[in-house]
């Protein structure tokens, strides 16, 4: 990791505290004008990048956070968010809440967290969904292929005398490759 320069230094020290580059930026004294500019530029850094990270795994390390417990609060988020609380309001009446049969849940909270943790866990990854459908469409093409061997095979056994099933498998295999 190359040295960085004191004014490098603390816009490292100031970016953690808000994951704010542009304001991290002001806080280590470079100019206003350019701030956007230049802490996009610092980011793209190697030396600036490793600092960062390691700033944040020490801060992590000393709070003693890390993946499992990020993971269980959302949990804990998205469970007590999906509970139904019953909804009350003031019957002057008899002067206190009743229930009115009606409940509601915090569906903000439980989707957010939800979310989160989908992203933790790499389920929207384009990567990933890209290598899925890859995997979908291989399966598919087994599948067909297979099911054309089968056939075959039962053609040439004699258990079957119907071609039309294999020409539609022929061809869709064709038309697959």
């Amino acid at each position: 990791m190359g040295k960085l320069t004191t004014k490098q230094e603390l816009f490292c020290q100031e970016y953690i505290v808000d994951l704010n580059a542009t304001q991290a930026a002001i806080r280590a004294g470079y100019s206003e004008k350019t701030a956007r500019q230049t802490a996009a530029r610092l980011l793209t850094k190697a030396n600036i990048s490793a600092r960062v990270k390691e700033l944040k795994d020490k801060r992590a390390e000393k709070l003693e956070l890390d993946a499992y417990w990020v993971l269980k609060r959302l949990k804990d988020i998205s469970d007590r968010s999906m509970q139904a609380e019953p909804v009350e309001e003031w019957d002057p009446s008899i002067g206190e809440m009743v229930s009115t049969g009606e409940y509601q849940f915090d569906s903000n909270g439980a989707n957010k967290a939800t979310e989160l943790i989908g992203k933790h866990i790499g389920m929207f990854d384009p990567k990933l969904k890209l290598q899925l459908e890859a995997l979908q469409i291989k399966n598919e093409k087994t599948k067909k292929e297979t099911e054309f061997i089968e056939e075959r095979t039962k053609l040439i056994k004699g258990q079957s005398k119907d071609t039309s099933l294999l020409d539609v498998l022929i061809d869709t295999v064709k038309n697959d490759e």
